[in-house]
């Protein structure tokens, strides 16, 4: 959320360069917190823990706040591509994203709420109108899950 004094500044900035007909409105975007659970399949030759320490890793760098959008969706395969880079991954058996709002395990997330199921189409996930996704918390938001 920006204070609305930076608001007004960027709308006195931008005021000069508008038409006469143009308006200019500086909302917050909307921040949907999201949870990411995944379970994947693993080379019994390999360490399990380095290999999900090298998956978590990856994918806490995919979903850095500095590398979201405002209305830039989720494509699930994409995830599952990263996943896969990883040396020693064999399949990744499932990827389901959660919303999280409110307070959760004595954590503070945005209160916006958004049903990912009717919001996916086509193996994308969708942000409302002017929102962006992030995973608050990477440490404890990315769950793996290790299937025999």
């Amino acid at each position: 959320t920006s204070p609305d004094t930076l608001k007004l500044n960027i709308k006195k900035y931008l005021n000069s360069y508008r038409m006469i007909s143009d308006s200019i409105d500086i909302l917050d975007a909307k921040i949907v917190n999201l949870q990411l659970k995944f379970a994947v399949v693993i080379d019994p030759s390999l360490n399990r823990t380095s290999v999900l320490t090298a998956i978590l890793s990856k994918l806490q760098d995919q979903f850095n706040i500095k590398k979201m959008y405002i209305d830039q969706p989720i494509i699930i395969s994409d995830v599952v591509n990263t996943i896969f880079t990883i040396k020693g991954v064999i399949a990744v058996d499932s990827v389901q994203f959660s919303n999280i709002a409110g307070v959760a395990n004595n954590k503070e997330y945005s209160d916006v709420t958004h049903d990912i199921k009717s919001y996916t189409k086509r193996q994308m996930i969708f942000p409302p109108t002017g929102g962006i996704f992030e995973i608050r918390y990477p440490d404890t938001d990315i769950i793996a899950r290790v299937v025999s």
